[in-house]
């Protein structure tokens, strides 16, 4: 999957409200869509508006058959960082922060 089917899918899953976070250290600082501090809407719009620079996938560490995608995005003077993966009908976050 490349990056408009992945930028697709998860807008996809944000406007449904299809979307998990995974358990981790710190994350208050490291997903603030998990902790509300990002909405739904305004996660839609990051990601959005990305173009896929600073786009990457890789496998999962744990399962090496998920694929973890990686959006590093920057407008105006905001930079976003964007970890998940697609698991069932839902998107999993591990990171979404500045």
């Amino acid at each position: 999957m490349g990056f408009n089917e992945a930028k697709r899918k998860l807008i996809e899953c944000l406007n449904t409200g299809y979307v998990l976070h995974e358990e981790r250290n710190d994350i208050d600082v490291k997903n603030l869509l998990a902790i509300g501090v990002v909405s739904l809407e305004e996660a839609t719009y990051i990601v959005g508006r990305s173009r896929g620079d600073g786009y990457s996938v890789s496998p999962h560490h744990f399962d090496t058959e998920i694929d973890v995608h990686v959006l590093m995005t920057k407008f105006s003077v905001q930079a976003w960082y964007v970890k998940w993966y697609f698991l069932g009908p839902d998107s999993v976050f591990i990171s979404f922060h500045q």
